[in-house]
């Protein structure tokens, strides 16, 4: 019996320990699964998370001798240019030049870190060739120190990944491209050369938006609270139609008792009226009454103007423009307050959000090409009408330009507001070797200022 309770409690020990390596299986048996380079690596950052429980992991890849972030878990596209990333691609960076072969702890003190950013603890986990070069790694985020055992379980799925991932490349990833020999390299300098004094326009890629160009912008009338909001984005309206209503019991009330005012002050006066033929102080206090009533008239106008500005109305036909109108419902708003705008669907223009590093002298006599996600293979023109003088953080952390333009293209129906796109702009032209080594120049002058 005492041998029975021995041989059970162990067996009952050793559960998280089979469930885990159950886990690491299963794992494993997946990653076998993954047939392209970026299922791979989406995988490695958040299909991994159950295994060694970070909160947030950066996979990375050497590209023209840098390491770059390439992969976000929860994150389906990477922004190259936010602060975490670039953090994230400096310390992998530091981390490879320090011990470029195995699983280490990256130290954040003094690391220059995003005020914002939770998680203090990083690991390292590099993916290392035969030749001792690291074509790639992994950088794991936690809000708690990294124990020795989770240590050894990323050691582990780094061998699994790293051989998925050079099966899947067939060791191009892990290799040095072969050197140019000479005679291609003499080609390359002469056609450069041969090609210096040739003029080529200066082009920037950008997303764009299609907007509204006179957009009325519908606001609170009055400080209140919004009861609902009877329309949803994109939905055609017309002049006077209802959009939203406010919660009006309180001016309800101040009208109903304005008007009992209104009632009362008119009998004091017809009363007064009747006994003015017999009675000296009645006649005195007609005009008294009078002034009263006058003065009840323009508060029950001031309720009754209050009480119908409850309703906010469209002035114009159009489409609505909102977010999601359940949002609205119940929410305290300032007068001025922006609740919804009314756009003319048949008169647009682009937004373009030109980032900072892509800035160009812009030509504005020369159309803009406008690529919409929903017709690729049909590019639109348009015209500069407007750029700011100035750059803007958006929502996605970029600071970029604001640039307007008409459409020059013939009328579509298919293209409406808020479709988006990317959209080509022309600059001035310039020598084919600034535009091929601008970004460079642009570089070695914000890094080493010269």
């Amino acid at each position: 019996m005492k041998t029975f309770q021995t041989s059970a409690g162990s067996r009952k020990d050793s559960d998280p320990i089979l469930r885990q390596a159950l886990r690491l299986l299963q794992l494993e048996s997946d990653i076998r699964r993954c047939e392209t380079e970026t299922e791979l690596l989406h995988h490695l950052v958040n299909e991994s998370r159950a295994i060694l429980g970070f909160r947030q992991a950066f996979a990375l890849r050497r590209r023209r001798g840098l390491l770059r972030v390439e992969a976000i878990s929860s994150v389906s596209v990477v922004e190259p240019n936010a602060p975490v990333v670039r953090w994230i691609e400096a310390r992998a960076k530091e981390a490879c030049s320090q011990s470029p072969d195995s699983v280490q702890d990256i130290a954040t003190d003094g690391a220059k870190a995003p005020s914002d950013y939770p998680f203090a603890y990083l690991l390292w986990v590099p993916f290392v060739a035969k030749t001792g070069r690291v074509y790639g790694g992994v950088i794991l985020a936690a809000e708690t120190p990294w124990e020795d055992r989770r240590r050894q379980l990323a050691d582990r799925l780094r061998l699994t990944y790293g051989h998925a991932w050079q099966a899947l490349t067939r060791g191009r990833v892990a290799v040095r491209g072969p050197a140019p020999s000479k005679v291609l390299s003499g080609l390359s300098v002469l056609t450069l050369a041969a090609l210096i004094f040739v003029r080529v326009p200066i082009t920037a890629i950008a997303p764009v938006e299609i907007v509204g160009r006179n957009t009325l912008v519908m606001s609170a009338p009055l400080d209140g609270v919004v009861e609902e909001v009877l329309v949803r984005s994109n939905q055609p309206v017309n002049a006077g139609d209802v959009l939203a209503r406010f919660n009006d019991t309180e001016l309800r009330n101040a009208a109903a008792i304005a008007r009992q005012r209104v009632t009362v002050a008119q009998t004091r006066v017809a009363a007064l009226n009747n006994r003015a033929f017999s009675d000296a102080e009645a006649r005195r206090e007609i005009a008294i009454a009078e002034a009263e009533l006058e003065l009840a008239r323009a508060e029950l106008d001031l309720a009754d103007e209050r009480l119908a500005r409850t309703e906010l109305r469209a002035p114009a036909a159009g489409i609505a423009i909102i977010t999601d109108p359940s949002e609205w419902r119940g929410r305290p708003v300032e007068t001025g307050q922006r609740i919804v705008e009314i756009a003319d669907p048949a008169d647009i223009e682009y937004r373009i959000d030109l980032a900072v590093d892509d800035l160009i002298v812009l030509d504005a006599i020369r159309p803009i090409r406008v690529f919409l996600d929903a017709a690729p293979l049909a590019p639109r023109t348009a015209e500069i009408t407007q750029a700011s003088y100035r750059a803007e953080q958006q929502p996605s952390g970029v600071m970029s330009y604001d640039i307007r333009a008409s459409d020059m293209s013939p009328d579509d129906r298919s293209v409406r507001i808020g479709a988006r796109g990317t959209a080509q702009v022309m600059g001035q032209d310039a020598a084919l070797w600034f535009v091929v080594f601008r970004r460079p120049l642009s570089w070695m002058r914000q890094t080493l200022g010269i």
